[in-house]
């Protein structure tokens, strides 16, 4: 066994395998590239059966992956370039116990990580891009590890590995790693939560930042199929939704919002008619203190393209988790096919960054041809929706500050009596905000909106008729009547 280094006994495998994918390609053959739009999942199993995986073995396989990636973030694009055309193998040092954290796994038995680590050293891994029939498109084999450390003397509790470069490749994609984890006991370890994170992310680039509002039934299909969730009895459809979302909805959420490689979480939003939910959406909630992460593994190149139709990092970033590397650049192929195409016609792209993000959604829903008259068409009602809406906007936001000054003048205007009287029935008020009460009894100055704003809520259902005279004119009351009010005030004859 060598000793590269006497505070680390390292083993290291001699390259005995075939490149994971052929050398001359990017990131992945042209072969994969065709198959694109079939593929549902990068499934990992060990390659010999005595080689079963266990829970934690499971988990430090993500760990190990996970630990890679932050590396990377750190690095730079520059570095994964050099991994993919030089084939240099980085080492990365973690502490056991901050693996054993990142990988979810309780306790402090590090002897047993240790020789959990030695196990996955040995093993073999079948890398298998499956299709949504379930069948394998493209058989890979190759170890998660070529060369592992572990720490001695005064480098106890620290662990040194290294990866092959067409391993590292896969798992430095966070829509890619997100797709590989569907076999890990961490992460997305459900068929339930992977289904979600592949309906739900491609979303991710919309405005709204929100999912569509499918039907409860359509969800319950998407995330487990045919089910005992949904059955049909007297030509009528008795939907299960309490035991699906205790059983999986909410498992399925926690799951995608448990992975690191992912800067937004879900929140899970019920559309009810009566007392029925009819419909879900998910909206796409920023997580806290999560800096910004640009695809490390993308190239340059094609980084400045997407920053030339338009998107800036943020939006790459959103992109990125949403879609791979492959679709990524199919769409810009399209993109540039589409404006050659125009241009021949005399015509152009009225907005290049919707136009894109339309072709990002038909690939995604697997066309194999864009009919881009018809994807000019949807682009401009887009931008004429977002238009509409940002008007709508406006005048949402005028109509709410007419109102705002309005009850904070009435508030200013009452005597120090008429206030703690207002005040003292609002603390006695079942009605009241517990966490605002404090700041209503200290501060109802004209800058304390959340204040002034809760006061005012609360009269609405405990001083109504006060409330009216706080509101006396017509608009004052409808966002119509202001809107007409306001276009009158700015007429020239006044």
């Amino acid at each position: 066994m060598p000793h590269e280094d006497t505070d680390f006994e390292m083993r290291r495998h001699q390259p005995e395998q075939q490149a994971l994918f052929p050398t001359e390609d990017l990131v992945v053959p042209e072969s994969l590239r065709k198959m694109r739009k079939a593929v549902a999942a990068i499934h990992t199993t060990a390659s010999s059966p005595e080689h079963n995986q266990n829970l934690n073995s499971r988990r430090l396989f993500d760990g190990l992956i996970i630990v890679a990636q932050l590396d990377f973030s750190q690095r730079g694009r520059d570095f994964v370039r050099r991994v993919r055309e030089e084939r240099i193998a980085p080492l990365f040092e973690v502490r056991i116990s901050d693996l054993a954290r990142l990988s979810g796994i309780p306790g402090k038995n590090f002897e047993r990580l240790h020789d959990e680590l030695n196990l996955l050293y040995e093993m073999s891994f079948d890398w298998n891009i499956v299709g949504e029939d379930s069948t394998v498109l493209w058989a890979n084999r190759a170890r998660l590890l070529s060369s592992l450390g572990i720490g001695k003397g005064i480098k106890r509790g620290l662990i040194r590995y290294s990866m092959d470069p067409d391993v590292l490749t896969l798992v430095l994609e966070p829509s890619l790693w997100a797709t590989l984890s569907l076999q890990a006991m961490q992460g997305l370890g459900t068929a339930a939560s992977y289904s979600l994170f592949q309906t739900a992310w491609r979303y991710v680039g919309t405005q709204a930042k929100v999912t569509a509002a499918l039907p409860t039934k359509t969800w319950i299909e998407l995330l487990v199929g045919k089910s005992r969730y949904v059955k049909e009895e007297n030509g009528q459809t008795i939907i299960s939704y309490g035991d699906f979302k205790r059983r999986v909805l909410l498992d399925a959420i926690r799951r995608v919002n448990d992975i690191p490689a992912l800067s937004y979480k879900l929140e899970l939003k019920e559309i009810r008619q009566g007392n029925r939910v009819a419909k879900l959406q998910f909206k796409f909630i920023q997580k806290q203190n999560i800096p910004l992460q640009l695809p490390v593994a993308w190239p340059d190149d094609v980084l400045a393209v997407l920053r030339a139709i338009g998107l800036d990092d943020k939006e790459i970033e959103n992109v990125s988790q949403a879609h791979s590397s492959e679709v990524v650049a199919d769409g810009i192929l399209r993109l540039k096919a589409a404006e050659t195409r125009m241009k021949e016609q005399g015509k152009s792209i009225a907005n290049r960054k919707p136009y894109f993000f339309g072709i990002l959604r038909n690939i995604t829903e697997g066309a194999d041809d864009v009919d881009h008259e018809q994807l000019e068409i949807e682009v401009r009602q887009e931008i004429n929706q977002r238009e509409i809406e940002e008007r709508q906007r406006k005048v949402q936001d005028g109509f709410n500050e007419h109102r705002r000054s309005l009850f904070a003048a009435w508030v200013a205007s009452l005597s120090k009596e008429e206030k703690e009287r207002l005040i003292k029935e609002y603390r006695e008020s079942k009605d009241r905000n517990p966490l605002l009460s404090k700041s209503i009894e200290t501060d109802l100055s004209p800058t304390n909106t959340v204040a002034l704003m809760t006061l005012r809520v609360w009269m609405e259902k405990n001083r109504p008729d006060e409330l009216e005279r706080i509101f006396p004119n017509p608009e004052d009351k409808t966002i119509e009547a202001w809107m007409i009010w306001r276009l009158g005030s700015l007429s020239p004859s006044h």
